[in-house]
């Protein structure tokens, strides 16, 4: 390459949007690029994660769905309280068909029109009961609903940094795509003069077209993760981000975030159904003591004397081997699923923990070694081929492998922030507080 080449060359260098002119440039774990068009609405104010999170439990379908089932089974629950409706009966007894009086409903004195009405006394235990059934299977679901809301901001919160983390890179990817064409215009220069191959400027171009592949991916990847935080927040998803997440302050110590996790809502709604399954024990044994049934009636007769009377009704439960014992015994199971159920969920919560923990910790001291070592060596290499360039010692093609570099590297730490952060993330759906969760705006 001639002086005059060299020149040239540095000063587009100088031109250049440079990533980090040393190692104390190098930017936090999430260093803020703005959003470009058409991914986000510029004029709209910046989006946090938490606010996103906020967001989506307001007019969120799943769990207004959720809350309609709890109003439903509280209402059940009154209702099951109640005397069963009384009953009005009527008809015509005794009618003769194959009798010279057949079919007259005045010649014989057996005939009757009968009206009457009939009621059902259950137990006041076992309406109790029943009554405590429904109360417990709506606190169920009322658990349910608060995981809901925790699954809501968790799945917000990792929409959120989805989005964050593929306009980051496509901000970076940009900076490659620069410096591709930088290495383009150098090749072509030097392949003019004489000084390289046409293979080399090929080569150069087709590395070019590649990063603007990537580039063009990144913003594939953008658009879609836009649309999937739209899934949840509706059109707040299109506003421009927030400088860096919102990341939820965890305890340092996995003991202490394993003893969180063991008041997660789905214990305590396994815990509600162990007590339920205790209730439907009890109204199981309620079935061996019989009800009874009242009626009361008044039979009409054409040409003769009226009637009244009454007549009661009591189920006999003697055989008992293959109904009430049967429930009795299947009650029992329930209960003995719905504790086992329970040992399976804190051990799967406990796995959970200690993964996302193990995720956390291990992404971020990535991080801090890339803050500390790899990103500072790939200045450092950057700077190194800069100077031999100038000194006439090395080739210009090594500058821009060392500036694109490091610009992966970029990548790779962004891409290592964002694990972090999803773990963090996850670990708050595992053990943060009831009050927080249900926070809204």
């Amino acid at each position: 390459m001639t002086r005059w080449s060299k020149t040239w060359a540095l000063a587009m260098l100088a031109a250049a949007p440079t990533p980090f002119a040393s190692a104390a440039d190098i930017p936090p774990a999430f260093a803020y690029v703005p959003s470009v068009e058409p991914i986000a609405n510029e004029a709209a104010p910046l989006l946090t994660m938490e606010e996103a999170a906020r967001l989506a439990l307001v007019d969120q379908p799943l769990l207004s769905a959720r809350e309609a089932t709890i109003e439903a089974k509280q209402q059940r629950a009154v209702s099951a309280v109640q005397l069963p409706d009384p009953k009005l009966s009527g008809g015509l007894k005794e009618l003769p068909i194959d009798t010279p009086n057949a079919f007259s409903t005045r010649r014989d004195n057996f005939t009757e029109f009968t009206v009457g009405i009939s009621q059902e006394f259950t137990r006041a235990e076992k309406r109790r009961l029943r009554g405590t059934r429904q109360s417990q299977g709506a606190e169920v679901d009322r658990s349910a609903l608060d995981n809901d809301q925790r699954m809501v901001r968790r799945d917000a919160s990792l929409a959120w940094l989805d989005v964050y983390e593929a306009e980051q890179a496509y901000r970076l990817t940009q900076r490659l795509i620069d410096e591709g064409a930088l290495q383009v215009r150098a090749m072509e220069k030097d392949y003019t003069a004489g000084k390289a191959s046409q293979a080399d400027w090929l080569a150069a171009k087709v590395d070019s077209e590649l990063i603007s592949d990537k580039a063009h991916d990144w913003l594939h990847h953008a658009l879609r993760a836009r649309d999937g935080l739209a899934r949840w927040i509706g059109d707040a998803a299109r506003r421009p981000f927030a400088e860096s997440p919102t990341l939820p302050a965890l305890p340092a110590t996995l003991p202490s975030l394993v003893a969180r996790s063991d008041h997660h809502p789905v214990i305590g709604g396994l815990d509600k159904q162990i007590d339920a399954s205790a209730t439907d024990i009890a109204l199981a044994r309620q079935a061996y003591k019989p009800d009874v049934s009242v009626e009361l009636y008044f039979a009409y007769r054409p040409d003769f004397a009226d009637f009244v009377g009454v007549q009661f009704t009591i189920p006999l439960p003697y055989f008992t081997q293959n109904r009430q014992d049967r429930d009795l015994a299947a009650a029992h199971q329930q209960s003995r699923a719905a504790e086992e159920h329970k040992r399976d969920a804190l051990r799967e919560l406990h796995a959970q923990v200690n993964q996302n923990f193990v995720d956390w910790q291990h992404f971020t001291q990535r991080v801090a070694e890339f803050d500390t070592v790899i990103v500072s060596d790939a200045q450092h290499r950057v700077d190194a081929a800069r100077a031999s360039y100038a000194a006439g010692r090395g080739d210009f093609d090594l500058v821009l492998l060392a500036r694109r570099s490091l610009l992966d590297v970029q990548l790779q730490r962004l891409s290592l922030a964002l694990e972090s952060a999803r773990a963090q993330v996850r670990l708050d759906y595992l053990t943060a507080s009831q009050t927080r969760v249900g926070d809204t705006p």
